[in-house]
């Protein structure tokens, strides 16, 4: 395991599966993660965070054994990986039938080039909101290294800019 800088904390952590690749909305309060080198050769990555790349859940190739490093919540929470426990279940009692097989899966690229698009005002007193949330993700998105181009059709602004 190491010591992740600021951790994964809060309710919309994104965790893939990498048995499907599907996304999952997960719940996590975690300051450490499981680094895929260190483990043994019977041992596969499960899950990994979406955002950060770092390992969210580990599984046994063969026998009926896996972990995940967020909060499965079946009830009073999100029910995204409820299945979970049905495996767990579908594991205890069928343990000789657990094959896992997952699909390599790299983070997206970060884009370098941006289009903002601005749809303009639909009603009178609306061209400022598109103005300000514009310039400010103009100046996150430079502030980031990202170039951008906006296209804002609001015939206001052009003619007060």
């Amino acid at each position: 395991t190491y010591k992740m800088k600021f951790g994964n904390r809060g309710m919309n952590q994104p965790c893939v599966d990498l048995r499907t690749t599907r996304c999952y909305i997960t719940p996590q309060n975690h300051g450490y993660a499981v680094d895929n080198t260190s483990l043994p050769t019977e041992w596969t990555p499960l899950m990994v965070n979406a955002n950060d790349g770092s390992n969210e859940g580990i599984i046994h190739q063969t026998r009926p054994w896996f972990s995940v490093q967020f909060h499965p919540e079946a009830r009073g929470g999100p029910t995204d990986t409820a299945f979970l426990f049905h495996d767990f279940v579908r594991n205890i009692s069928e343990p000789n039938s657990t094959c896992v097989t997952t699909i390599p899966y790299s983070l997206p690229v970060a884009q370098r080039k941006v289009l903002v698009l601005g749809s303009g005002g639909l009603t009178i007193g609306q061209a400022g909101e598109f103005d300000y949330s514009g310039s400010q993700a103009i100046k996150a998105l430079r502030e980031s290294g990202v170039y951008s181009i906006v296209i804002n059709p609001n015939i206001a602004t052009v003619q007060t800019s």
